[in-house]
């Protein structure tokens, strides 16, 4: 991070890329060591919610699915199909287990204030994860009481997809407790990055995973604007490649992508669990790849190269891919 160009702060991390094999197609720092994954699974969480055939029952559209794999912004957008969609299982916000927050849609949050309303749990980025486990809760006659809790039937068929995709046994690693109020499992970076790979390309998995991946796929590529929101990087970058790239966060500087043409994974962590960094290491490895045409770039610039402004508006500075690990990227 710069300020007239002079560096003022470095951030550094791990990355992979791996491919539906669990070959590792390249490497950059501790791939080894563990990371929570944290909301980067949710594409793979909401398996489950097609799988079991809870989609189909439910009639769930793009939008609905695309919103059950995101940590979106609380927009108007996303709050009025959270809330459509407990509508129609017959719920309410209070079935839902993340607790109550403002939107992170920073317009959204002031008009909520502004107007003597307070935050709710629809307005949660996890809501839409949620609102799909509550969906495949009721469709399997599971219990919705504390369905988020690691011995909950749900959660351990959570676990049991995240293992296959993985390929390692996933109970066996370290577990937390997520912000939103669900476990919160451990795995190695190249394993995230592997499972990524698998949801890119699930060909040697079941059918019927498989079956569920590709639909789930295709929500996204349909409605990239729900799995974040307006000005995102993982919305315009999904959308802009028109799904050749689908991206997800996770909280402290994780982020993941499948390339569904390539069968690849991308798995990164920015070790400080800066936010800030990750998308410019990111966009650069798929730079690296060769996987983003001159237009893309184009339309993707102001997150290939952030600028920092100050409080008036005026450029002082920029985030840009350290020197070093550039020549190490153009000498490979």
């Amino acid at each position: 991070v710069t300020r007239n160009g002079i560096v003022e702060s470095r951030h550094f991390g791990s990355a992979v890329v791996s491919d539906y094999k669990g070959n590792i197609v390249e490497s950059w720092g501790d791939i080894d060591g563990l990371v929570f994954p944290r909301s980067a699974l949710k594409p793979m969480l909401a398996i489950q919610l097609v799988e079991s055939g809870a989609c189909d029952v439910y009639a769930l559209n793009d939008a609905e699915l695309s919103l059950a794999c995101s940590s979106h912004q609380g927009e108007p957008i996303h709050q009025k199909l959270v809330a459509s969609w407990l509508n129609r299982l017959g719920l309410t916000e209070d079935h839902l287990a993340c607790g109550a927050v403002l939107p992170e849609h920073t317009e959204s949050a002031h008009k909520l204030l502004a107007s003597g309303q307070q935050g709710c749990r629809i307005h949660h980025n996890c809501s839409g994860k949620h609102a799909g486990f509550l969906t495949t809760a009721l469709h399997l006659k599971l219990s919705l009481e504390n369905y988020h809790v690691i011995d909950h039937p749900l959660q351990q068929l959570s676990l049991d997809i995240l293992s296959d995709l993985a390929g390692v046994e996933i109970k066996n690693y370290p577990m937390g407790i997520d912000g939103c109020g669900l476990p919160a499992p451990t795995m190695p970076l190249k394993r995230l990055g592997y499972a990524m790979a698998r949801f890119a390309n699930p060909e040697d998995l079941s059918a019927t995973r498989a079956k569920a991946i590709y639909r789930l796929q295709t929500a996204i590529k349909n409605e990239p604007i729900y799995i974040a929101g307006h000005g995102t990087m993982v919305s315009e970058l999904n959308e802009v490649t028109q799904g050749r790239v689908l991206a997800k966060t996770g909280a402290e500087g994780v982020l993941t992508a499948a390339l569904p043409e390539k069968g690849l994974g991308i798995a990164l962590k920015i070790t400080d669990g800066s936010n800030r960094a990750r998308s410019v290491v990111l966009l650069t490895i798929l730079d690296h790849l060769g996987f983003l045409t001159a237009e893309e770039k184009n339309q993707l610039k102001v997150h290939i190269a952030p600028t920092i402004e100050n409080s008036r508006g005026i450029t002082v500075g920029e985030i840009r891919p350290a020197t070093s690990w550039l020549s190490l990227l153009n000498n490979n």
